[in-house]
């Protein structure tokens, strides 16, 4: 006879995120949230507020990502997960590139990491948040690496020439496209021919006319915490990149690999509002932006491990 444990039923994890969400209407104007429009000035903020929080909270070593980890334990090693997979695309490829693209580099984690290792390849990053551009221009003078190059822009506009770049990546910033067949278009148009385009990122898959409102909602306020008007659809990223040209190489579902990751910050944003009334005095000391990612952080777990959203990793390849 099989044994299942109750807390991997759907029916708990529906009392679950239930339970949860009825909490987080007692600390946030939900109703407001969901009917709020963000645009680029929102997102730009929304760093701008929250850039000490990701150092303090999430990584000290300035990761805006998730980390990757093997098995059941956060180990803050995981954040350069994304970057080992992208390599190890590079030493499977016929030539390594000569010059890397990140798109929305963040604090500079990934560019810090990325340059000293591969010395013969020019990095330039290009991000929207003037914040960004300052700490990471500091961090890659402390630690005096030449072969990077920092653009402040917007990624629907790249600000480069046709067939610049051997390879394109960005981690869980494609999610802030609000013209996703553009920035595809961009991205296609200033790889060389024969490059590869890495994205990181959470998609919802195919919608399910079974899926229930608590669901959705929790996915919707997700969104929220982090800055976004909506998540993009995986049909509609696939559909895009073909119009462009842009074919898949290589697919996979990392849901399983982010999970100790949220279980920690599920601890940490429970902690937040474990008392709704504290969680309004605490949450009414700080930036509304900064507070707001305590929905990603309490609702991401749940809803990543019933599959409402799929943290994806994609290689998307320009023919020769």
């Amino acid at each position: 006879m099989l044994w299942t444990r109750p807390t991997d039923s759907l029916e708990h994890r529906r009392r679950d995120l239930a339970r949860r969400l009825h909490k987080l209407h007692q600390v946030f104007e939900v109703p407001s949230l969901q009917r709020e429009r963000i645009g680029v000035s929102q997102v730009v903020a929304y760093y701008e507020h929250c850039h000490d929080a990701y150092r303090k909270y999430h990584s000290s070593e300035g990761s805006v990502h998730l980390a990757l980890n093997d098995g059941d334990r956060f180990d803050p090693d995981g954040f350069h997960g994304q970057l080992r997979r992208m390599e190890q695309s590079w030493t499977q490829a016929a030539a390594a590139p000569r010059d890397v693209l990140e798109l929305a580099f963040g604090q500079g984690f990934n560019l810090n990491y990325l340059a000293p290792r591969h010395p013969g390849i020019h990095f330039t990053g290009l991000d929207l948040t003037p914040v960004h551009a300052q700490i990471t221009a500091e961090r890659l003078q402390r630690n005096k690496l030449s072969n990077v190059s920092l653009t402040l822009g917007d990624f629907h506009h790249l600000p480069y020439a046709d067939g610049s770049f051997d390879h394109v990546f960005t981690i869980e910033s494609l999610c802030y496209a609000t013209d996703l067949p553009r920035v595809l278009g961009e991205v296609a148009r200033v790889l060389r021919p024969g490059g590869a385009f890495t994205i990181f990122d959470v998609y919802q898959p195919r919608p399910n006319p079974d899926t229930d409102a608590d669901s959705l909602l929790a996915a919707e306020l997700i969104a929220r915490g982090m800055a976004l008007e909506r998540w993009q659809l995986l049909d509609e990223l696939l559909a895009g990149a073909d119009t462009v040209g842009l074919q898949p190489e290589r697919r996979a579902v990392l849901n399983d690999q982010i999970l100790p990751d949220l279980r920690r910050l599920e601890r940490i944003t429970g902690a937040i509002i474990r008392f709704p009334w504290l969680g309004r005095r605490a949450l009414a000391r700080r930036s509304p932006l900064r507070g707001r990612n305590i929905l990603a952080g309490y609702l991401m777990r749940c809803v990543m491990q019933a599959r409402i959203l799929e943290y994806h990793h994609l290689l998307l390849h320009k023919p020769a």
